[in-house]
């Protein structure tokens, strides 16, 4: 199942490591799904409500959100 993404920017974690700053309407599966990736890998900020996740997992993101592509490629194109 694809989710879609209400948010999506590059962004760094906590230590600088690139990658992107998510945000999504809670859906317990989507949560599990994110879970998969290695926690060394993705950083929930409760305060933003937005998770990290590296760069390294993309295509996984590309997999999970079908509008990731778009918000994470292309928004600085189309506007």
């Amino acid at each position: 199942m694809k989710y879609n993404l209400k948010q999506c920017i590059k962004g760094g974690a906590n230590d600088k490591r690139p990658g992107y700053l998510i945000a999504f309407d809670y859906d317990p599966e989507a949560v599990e799904a994110i879970k998969e990736i290695p926690h060394t890998c993705r950083e929930w900020r409760p305060d933003e409500k937005v998770w990290w996740i590296s760069e390294e997992y993309e295509a996984t993101l590309d997999t999970l959100f079908g509008n990731f592509h778009a918000l994470a490629h292309l928004q600085g194109q189309l506007f």
